[in-house]
């Protein structure tokens, strides 16, 4: 019995955790019992750690200080031109391994533009989705940190790179302008054109003021006038056998965009120049018939110099032959303006048209426009309501809290389809999307009874209803539920009672 009592006792001390003062308890014939020590061997530790922990080489090369070249020719690899996640991927590699290299946010923020320029395939909600991701936005915010170290040439590049993302970053585009406006008389031809239509698609032209708020909550330089500046810049230059008929008609384009029909140089209005300089580099038909987008901007700006009626609307005319005048129209439905039309909705357009179905409202959505006795149609509203009422969805970010403005393109549809006779509201995504459903309903019932909106039963009765119960068969009819909730308190304080 002693001799187990012992035993007991012994086990009873073995369970004990920590350091013992004793060192050593002897029973038996010698038989001794050791406690864990109080330092950790590095073999207890390897037998405690994963396999997978132990096939890692600690050893390995160190990285070199330089990791710009690697995320240059990363970025410039075949696999990840293509791939915006994978762009992503390599600015965020860079920033994490401690890099802050302006040329890694240019290549990458240009890379992304070039994956969404006008010839893509993406549809106008993938552009939506990039733009809203938060390593995107992290770029763009890096961007702003090092706009000191940017250099000034490759402001037409980043510029042009918003355009096609249909991204307004108002907190460094204040230094984008300044430098543009800082070198306006060494640009060259193609990057007038360019800086001009950029701007201009932007929202950023025109002469109303063009204030932006700095990250400090001040109020930056007012660059109304720029696109006005660019323009007539464009015209003391004179015509080369270098220029791209691209050139000339993209920036006669950006005039229309920013309303600049009243811009004069030293002969006359700027407008009419631009577009005989165009034509002139197109002599023969197959010439003009392979300009791609020039055909577009040529004869939307002949559309809408015919629809706004601008002083300079005879120059204009007269600026353009009455051959490409005739191509341009008979080519217009088929091969232009087909091929210009982005692909897809966007997020805020479809919203809005879950809103118009949520609360009855008879609308069509990208329907195209135009006057009584136009003979084709220019352009097309994201909704056409009855009577004659368009509805705009504007994405663009705003110049600064509670200040939207919209883009280029959508203030140049309002004035068009204001001049043709309708009328026009504007819903900015930076009010729409902290809207709930509920609000967003009463904003569409509160704009049909200001537009006067008209519902038609006819209509009602012709469109197909969407079924609202799930197919089934005899038999498996959905069960109803038994469970209900129980009412709530009638008030607060009777909840917490």
């Amino acid at each position: 019995q002693l001799q187990l009592g012992g035993a007991m006792a012994l086990s009873r001390l073995a369970r004990l955790r920590g350091p013992w003062r004793g060192c050593r308890l002897r029973w038996g014939h010698g038989r001794g019992i050791t406690y864990t020590p109080t330092m950790v061997s590095m073999e207890a530790l390897r037998a405690r750690q994963p396999k997978e922990l132990l096939q890692t080489d600690v050893f390995r090369t160190v990285p070199p200080e330089d990791l710009t070249p690697t995320d240059l020719a990363d970025l410039a690899s075949a696999e990840v031109a293509t791939n915006p996640a994978k762009v992503l991927e390599i600015y965020r590699r860079h920033v994490l391994s401690g890099g802050m290299d302006a040329t890694v946010f240019i290549r990458a923020f240009a890379q992304l533009g070039f994956l969404f320029d006008p010839n893509c395939f993406f549809s106008a909600a993938d552009r939506q989705i990039l733009t809203r991701h938060k390593h995107f936005r992290c770029l763009a915010h890096d961007l702003w940190k090092v706009r000191e170290d940017l250099p000034d040439a490759v402001v037409p590049l980043l510029l042009y790179s918003m355009n096609c993302l249909d991204y307004r970053c108002a907190p460094l585009l204040p230094h984008l302008l300044e430098v543009t406006r800082r070198h306006l008389t060494t640009w060259r031809v193609e990057a007038l054109s360019l800086l001009l239509h950029s701007i201009a698609s932007l929202g950023l032209g025109g002469t109303s003021p063009l204030i932006f708020d700095d990250h400090s909550g001040q109020r930056s330089t007012n660059f109304a006038g720029l696109t006005a500046e660019l323009a007539q810049e464009l015209a003391l230059r004179p015509l080369e056998d270098s220029d791209s008929v691209q050139d000339w008609a993209r920036a006669a384009f950006g005039m229309v965009l920013a309303e600049d029909y009243d811009v004069e140089g030293p002969e006359g209005h700027v407008l009419p120049l631009l577009v005989a300089r165009a034509c002139e580099l197109l002599p023969t038909k197959t010439e003009l018939e392979s300009s791609g987008w020039a055909q577009f901007f040529l004869y939307q700006t002949l559309y809408c110099v015919d629809v706004e009626k601008p002083a300079c609307e005879e120059a204009v005319k007269r600026a353009m032959p009455m051959w490409i005048q005739e191509v341009l129209h008979h080519r217009w439905l088929d091969h232009i303006v087909l091929l210009a039309q982005p692909q897809g909705a966007d997020e805020m357009q479809r919203d809005v048209d879950r809103c118009l179905q949520r609360t009855n409202t008879q609308a069509l959505l990208n329907c195209s426009f135009g006057r009584d006795w136009d003979e084709q149609h220019c352009w097309f509203a994201a909704f056409l309501m009855e009577p004659k009422v368009a509805l705009e969805c504007d994405s663009m970010l705003p110049l600064g809290v509670g200040r939207p403005r919209p883009s280029g393109w959508v203030a140049l549809k309002s004035r068009v389809a204001r001049k043709v006779g309708f009328r026009v509201v504007t819903l900015h995504d930076c009010f729409w999307r902290h809207l709930t459903e509920d609000q967003k309903d009463e904003q569409m019932l509160r704009i049909r009874a200001q537009t006067g909106y008209q519902h038609d039963p006819g209509l009602e009765k012709i469109q197909k209803k969407i079924r609202q119960t799930p197919h089934t068969y005899k038999g498996l009819e959905t069960k109803r539920k038994e469970w209900t909730p129980q009412p709530g308190p009638p008030s607060d304080d009777t909840a917490f009672t």
